[in-house]
């Protein structure tokens, strides 16, 4: 669960959608593999039981809906198990057959070039789980340029990437591919395909791994005759005879593995502008190997899942990409897949970028620090003249607020000051620094009234301060400490103004 805020400053809260496809419940009373009607059966009793009978406080049974069997399990044995005391209870264990998880990145280009820094954070997050190894979608850089900005993509991209302590292997998309101008001197017949096999490796490949296939396929190999390469028009989204024939061949090596999993840019499955090539060509013969699991791709920069006759074709969104997160909770948003693989079944699941916690980070000395900045009260001064002054520049005032750093690591915060009532005016709105541990630094903030004399109550006033601990690997966020300034009440106001212009005039007239 992250928070965001939205524009009007408040925070909401978002929980991301993930497909989890298998249960690591196993059979208690019969702690061997059970048989896969009695695993059903179970389930359904399960299902009917547990939210009525087993469990009074839940309020929900989305736990029940499970796309995987229950993991086979087997008794303990001495040789497994070992305890000092006396139970009766059954502890079953898991299955010692190989299983073996790895990622799958998203799209990191299309948006900003600071999209690295998501990528950076993919990066970081699958370090801490520690995967077999990271598959790709593609559009790995910005691309659509020359050989000298390519490269210089390229080299940052690879520098990121070399960081994870698994093995990463590529795929092409366009933005990997595309040459920009197209009719700038010195234009490679294939753009930049050659580039891309010199620096990333092959365009289509397969490897195997613990009893799987992985085969990756090029998606936009484009007119061959002419160079033409263009996502949007079916004819130039047909797979190549040469690279059918690798993925028919590749397919056959894969024939004795558990599972065979492919990977490529575009999510030619889905038709429109594809064109039907994939489903009249290319699926069928995915079908007829038997063993194919599932598709991954990227392209569209959200989440989406499409199964057909038994293979599960997923699509992600970015990591690092734009976004437009249009629903971050349905799949827009910069994610992960990771995928658990075992003998009859794969689970998926997508992780958000940036929300992997690093256990080994969160000492003692941290906690410490976090919290005595989430407890400590807004070092401010000043206060505001509200009321009915005769001249509106006397109300407001100037608020002065001290920002501290007492932790053992760097800071950076951010003052902002907030009101519902629009005819105060706030200089500046916000501000922001960081500093570094045991600095403090103090802000001045300017609060004036742009309306006429009032007598009726005004609005307060509210300083928000936001703070991040800037650890090795983690921004730690800080909940807001909000606080009103303190008003006072303005003297000589309107009403006896008012009142001394009535006498006034009332003295004159006498006269």
């Amino acid at each position: 669960m992250s928070k965001h805020r939205n524009r009007e400053g408040r925070c909401w809260q978002h929980v991301v959608v993930v497909l989890v496809t298998a249960s690591v419940c196993g059979s208690w009373l019969n702690p061997s593999s059970a048989s896969e009607e009695e695993a059903a059966s179970g389930s359904k009793r399960q299902a009917a039981q547990e939210p009525l009978i087993e469990t009074p406080h839940l309020g929900h049974g989305r736990h029940l809906h499970r796309h995987g069997k229950a993991h086979a399990t087997h008794l303990p044995t001495p040789q497994r198990f070992f305890t000092t005391r006396s139970s009766d209870v059954v502890l079953p264990l898991p299955d010692e057959a190989d299983a073996f998880t790895f990622a799958v990145f998203g799209d990191r280009t299309g948006g900003p070039p600071e999209g690295v820094d998501v990528l950076a954070d993919a990066v970081r997050d699958v370090n801490l789980l520690e995967p077999d190894l990271v598959m790709t979608v593609g559009d790995l850089i910005n691309g659509y340029n020359q050989t000298e900005e390519w490269l210089a993509q390229t080299r940052e991209f690879k520098a990121i990437m070399d960081r994870l302590l698994c093995p990463w292997f590529p795929v092409a998309g366009n933005h990997d591919v595309y040459w920009r101008p197209l009719r700038a001197p010195g234009r490679p017949k294939t753009q930049h395909d050659e580039n891309y096999e010199l620096h990333f490796g092959p365009l289509w490949y397969s490897f195997r791994h613990k009893q799987c296939h992985f085969i990756v396929l090029y998606s936009d190999e484009g007119d061959p005759a002419s160079g033409e390469k263009d996502f949007q028009k079916p004819e130039l989204q047909r797979i190549s005879p040469e690279q059918l024939v690798f993925l028919e061949e590749a397919l056959s090596r894969g024939q004795d593995c558990h599972h065979q999993f492919v990977f490529l840019h575009h999510p030619r499955w889905l038709g429109g502008g594809y064109g039907d090539d994939w489903k009249t060509r290319v699926h069928p013969r995915l079908t007829a190997a038997g063993n194919v699991t599932a598709v991954f791709a990227g392209h569209v920069h959200h989440m989406r899942y499409d199964p057909a006759d038994g293979i599960e074709y997923v699509t992600l969104a970015t990591v690092g990409g734009g976004q437009k997160a249009t629903v971050p909770a349905a799949g827009y948003l910069h994610q992960y897949h990771l995928v658990a693989v075992r003998k009859n079944q794969v689970a998926l699941a997508a992780f958000p970028v940036g929300e992997a916690i690093n256990v080994r980070e969160i000492t003692g000395q941290l906690h410490e620090d976090a919290t005595r900045l989430a407890e400590s009260p807004l070092n401010m001064q000043g206060e505001l003249t509200v009321g009915t002054c005769q001249a509106s520049e006397s109300l407001g005032g100037e608020v002065r607020v001290t920002v501290q750093n007492p932790t053992r690591y760097p800071l950076e915060f951010m003052l902002t000051l907030q009101s519902c009532e629009p005819r105060w005016r706030l200089t500046p709105d916000h501000t922001h620094g960081r500093l570094e541990p045991g600095e403090q630094r103090e802000h001045r903030l300017r609060v004036t009234w742009a309306g006429l004399p009032t007598d009726r109550p005004v609005a307060a006033v509210e300083v928000v301060l936001t703070q991040d601990i800037l650890a090795p690997t983690t921004r730690y966020a800080i909940p807001a400490i909000v606080a009103a300034v303190p008003q006072r009440q303005g003297t000589g106001g309107a009403a006896e103004a008012a009142g001394n212009t009535a006498d006034q005039l009332q003295g004159n007239q006498s006269q």
